[in-house]
């Protein structure tokens, strides 16, 4: 295994997905000692503990190898999915859908093909509650408004 692909199997939490919201399973893995000293300065930099931020990194990569497309990035509100390559978060493709109600008429919006929007609406179903929450915070919607 490369010390790169030994680093990627460290990666998996986005602030949605806390450990306080679901059942914990213990994962272990050992990496080069540059990584881990990389790893301690960026948790460190986070304000958080090396083992909170390998857990978020477990998450988001466990992730984003399931959901091809799917990326997570820092915001106003913690940490959200989005399109990789695109600044548009999983909410607002979600908002575009729901007003348009066509996965044609969505990427028709965004200028992307269809395959993208599929993308990102199936990252959606299997998330949907980050998705809504992510949408509140972001526009400061009440969540008893849905």
């Amino acid at each position: 295994m490369t010390t790169l692909a030994a680093l990627r199997i460290l990666t998996f939490v986005h602030s949605v997905h806390t450990l306080e919201d679901m059942r914990s399973a213990y994962v272990s893995g050992r990496v080069p000692a540059r990584y881990e000293r990389l790893v301690t300065k960026q948790a460190r930099a986070a304000r958080t503990s090396k083992s909170d931020l390998v857990a978020r990194y477990v998450i988001e990569k466990s992730l984003e190898t399931e959901f091809p497309g799917i990326s997570f990035r820092d915001s106003l509100s913690g940490r959200e999915a989005y399109l990789t390559g695109h600044r548009v978060a999983v909410w607002e493709v979600v908002a575009v859908h729901k007003e348009t109600q066509s996965v044609e008429k969505t990427a028709s919006h965004f200028r992307w093909p269809r395959v993208l929007v599929k993308r990102v609406l199936a990252y959606a179903k299997a998330f949907p509650e980050e998705i809504h929450s992510a949408r509140d915070e972001e526009t400061g919607t009440a969540s008893a408004a849905r």
